[in-house]
């Protein structure tokens, strides 16, 4: 069996977007290959300025890859989840802030991995919209504390 990095995995999985975001959106451009995230089924998430879509898989078994989907400027204060996720940005300048406040921008050249439990926050630098996709390691969760 061929087995492959999560960050290979995670490669591979963008590329399987355009066939998920055509069978929910259901729509599609030029011949069926490529479909834009304009066409994503999005959902508000619990933040301003912030949604969210199940590009692959579903939730009720724990394999559903997400993308979110953060407007310039808009931030997901503080939060922390039960489990590690790897974290790919495919479009504009997604800032991750550790529990520390340190800030790194991550861009389409890098990828990240955040432990469950971590307490980190995010925020899109702008001027573009981000969109990122997370696969989470179990349930996707969100807590923030009070």
């Amino acid at each position: 069996m061929l087995m492959l990095s999560p960050f290979k995995s995670l490669l591979a999985a963008a590329g399987l977007i355009a066939f998920t975001a055509l069978a929910q959106a259901g729509g599609s451009h030029g011949d069926g290959h490529i479909f834009k995230f304009e066409d994503v089924a999005w959902e508000h998430a619990r933040v301003e300025g912030v949604e969210m879509a199940i590009l692959w898989g579903n939730e009720a078994d724990e394999t559903a890859v997400s993308a979110f989907r953060i407007q310039p400027g808009a931030s997901i204060p503080p939060h922390t989840h039960t489990n590690d996720y790897w974290g790919l940005a495919v479009q504009g300048t997604w800032v991750h802030i550790d529990a520390d406040g340190q800030e790194m921008r991550t861009g389409q050249d890098a990828y990240g991995r955040i432990k469950g439990g971590d307490l980190h926050a995010d925020r899109c630098a702008g001027p573009e919209v981000c969109i990122n996709i997370l696969d989470f390691d179990g349930a996707r969760d969100i807590a923030f504390p009070e």
